[in-house]
């Protein structure tokens, strides 16, 4: 192979002395680019490229096949100007096609659109161009859009071949069909033709059709029949034949396949097939394909390997070695309301469609990653939602795992480092406080603490201090609670670089859903303001008397969606002055609007921290 190799650059090097004696033929120098980027060399198609712009600066296709590489070297802004200056010269579809990649690449997805506007008008019976509009209208939203352009492009390629352009760049963007909103597109608009009254139809049976129960359940048909239709959509994109094997890991006995956009996975292989599966590799067929859904996307969850001269099957199951969910999508549908307006006149049905709202909130997707690795922060997070003795505290639970997900791929914190408990008991939260604690000790000044709380407080009418409610305790005895006072004093108890607390409940005795708890009185009681040491910062959901409310619509917390959306936005390069200024401002106008009752976040800190909080960061 190297031999090969070094016999084409021995080869393509004569060429290119020939070349750049005057100006080189279009489909020949497509064809050099070609093989060099096919190779690998990207360098190499650079260089060759750069001596015919130096010999002839008015060389559009030289332009447009720098941009082309580019593109490979993931240099989305230098493609984009190399293809602006190729079309100032002369005006080509497939140059606004370059282009448009660029944009999309690059995340301008409305550009890209025009672009492939501008190369439709001049080439109208592409089938490829409609295809990545309607991949790019499907990442603004545009679904209708972008159904249009896929009919089109079945329309002018009946076989669809474009889907099987052995081209990385076509092929990242045919994995950005987001998941989400195709499938709420495909289960509305089958619940809207279900729910119709038929013509011959007796109201007593539409009623009896149609209701809570059997909408639920057709909900239910219709997004697993979405989900299969999109996993063989997600399965003819994929170039099975270009999936790569690594060395054989001898000790696990596994080859890593490098799988590209399906992302890398091992398959087990024993030692004493290992040497005859890497031989047969280029024959071998793929097949039973499933996946799973996470962050608005699919995963590989199974795929067979055959030999096929032996039949001899490998297979590759993600449960055996990671955990996954295989719907991992929370569909939240309002009922629908009839209401049918009977006499003996006439029979008018009126039925009142909600919007439907299929999948989670948007801070629950589209999570920022972070590459820096933070190894001396640690957290515990604690989300008391379903309480054996009180009401449940909506969205708690939610409010917990995603914003875990964001310390460990926002803030790099690595999952060792994070505590994230579900439903804690009153033994869970002391013990979780303690570690907390014991590793602030530990690492003597050099550790950064996140402690996140969601669930009840409540207040004590005697002294008025305030305690976390554990999801076994009793509101009526404190025994049973866990005292912020305390809490706070075992964070400050040993010298830290900084300690972060986020309180999303409230400690008047009022709760989440604008109700009591049992044993809290009538009137809500502002609790004392705690004291707080040491390099301490505590955010809180709600100045005393009132509520932490919920954010139906995001299914979260009020404040900590605000919360996440701030780490969102910022990818979580924000100041804690920037924070806060964020969260009681937009807590304050939404609670105002949705809740019709004030909600005030508040930020307390140590008296050594009184001035120096505002510059601090996560990172």
């Amino acid at each position: 192979m190297k031999t090969k190799i070094a016999s084409f650059l021995i080869l393509l090097s004569v060429n290119c002395n020939l070349l750049f004696s005057q100006n080189t033929d279009p489909s020949t120098l497509n064809s050099i680019t070609i093989q060099s980027i096919k190779m690998g060399d990207y360098d190499k198609s650079i260089q060759i490229l750069n001596k015919e712009i130096n010999y002839n600066p008015r060389y559009a296709e030289a332009y447009n096949l720098r941009a082309w590489t580019l593109l490979y070297m993931n240099e989305y802004n230098k493609a984009i100007n190399d293809a602006t200056t190729a079309l100032s010269m002369e005006k080509r579809h497939y140059t606004y096609d370059t282009r448009a990649t660029a944009y999309a690449l690059s995340g301008d997805y409305r550009k890209a659109i025009m672009d492939l506007d501008e190369a439709i008008l001049i080439e109208k019976y592409t089938a490829l161009y409609f295809y990545k509009r309607g991949l790019f209208k499907m990442e603004i939203n545009d679904i209708s859009g972008a159904e249009g352009d896929f009919k089109w492009a079945k329309l002018f390629d009946k076989n669809e071949s474009y889907r099987q352009a052995d081209d990385p760049l076509f092929r990242k963007l045919a994995f950005k069909i987001p998941f989400q909103e195709y499938v709420k597109k495909q289960v509305e608009e089958k619940i809207t033709l279900w729910q119709q009254k038929g013509e011959y139809e007796k109201t007593s049976d539409f009623q009896k059709r149609v209701n809570e129960a059997s909408r639920n359940l057709m909900v239910q048909q219709y997004t697993n029949e979405a989900i299969e239709q999109l996993k063989l959509e997600y399965t003819k994109n994929i170039i099975w034949s270009s999936l790569k094997l690594s060395q054989y890991d001898a000790d696990n006995e596994t080859f890593l396949i490098q799988a590209g956009e399906i992302d890398n996975f091992a398959i087990p292989v024993p030692v004493s097939d290992a040497q005859n599966f890497k031989q047969k590799w280029a024959s071998m067929k793929f097949s039973e394909q499933d996946y799973y859904v996470n962050s608005n996307r699919l995963f590989l969850a199974k795929l067979t390997i055959t030999e096929p001269e032996s039949g001899k099957k490998y297979i590759y199951d993600s449960k055996k070695s990671t955990t996954y969910s295989a719907n991992n999508i929370t569909y939240n549908f309002k009922p629908i309301e009839i209401n049918v307006n009977q006499n003996n006149v006439s029979n008018n049905t009126v039925i009142t469609d909600n919007n439907t709202v299929v999948g989670s909130s948007d801070v629950d997707v589209n999570i920022p990653v972070n590459a820096q690795i933070n190894d001396k922060t640690f957290a515990v997070i604690i989300a008391n939602e379903n309480y054996s003795r009180e009401v449940k505290v909506q969205y708690a639970a939610n409010d917990g795992k995603i914003f875990k997900e964001y310390c460990e791929k926002t803030l790099g914190i690595p999952s060792k480092n994070i505590h994230f408990q579900q439903d804690a008991t009153f033994g869970t939260m002391k013990s979780e406080i303690k570690w907390i604690s014991d590793v602030i000790g530990a690492y003597n000044g050099q550790a950064k603490a996140i402690f996140y709380y969601a669930g009840h407080g409540m207040p004590n009418e005697a002294d008025l201090s305030a305690y976390m409610l554990p999801v076994d305790g009793f509101s009526s005895d404190f025994e049973t609670a866990i005292k912020l006072d305390d809490l706070y004093e075992r964070l400050a108890k040993n010298p830290a670089q900084s300690v972060t607390v986020f309180m999303d409940a409230c400690f008047s005795g009022s709760i989440r859903d604008n109700g009591m708890l049992a044993n809290a009185r009538s009137v809500v009681i502002k609790p004392n303001s705690n004291s707080i040491k040491g390099n301490t910062v505590v955010f809180s959901a709600a100045t005393g008397k009132e509520t932490a409310f919920p954010y139906k619509e995001k299914q979260h917390g009020l404040f900590t969606y605000f919360l996440l959306k701030k780490l969102q936005e910022t990818k979580g390069e924000t100041d804690f002055q920037a924070l806060s200024d964020y969260v009681i401002r937009n807590v304050k106008q939404q609670s105002v609007v949705v809740n019709q009752k004030s909600q005030t976040p508040q930020v307390n800190t140590s008296e050594k921290m009184a001035n120096t909080w505002q510059e601090m960061k996560f990172k």
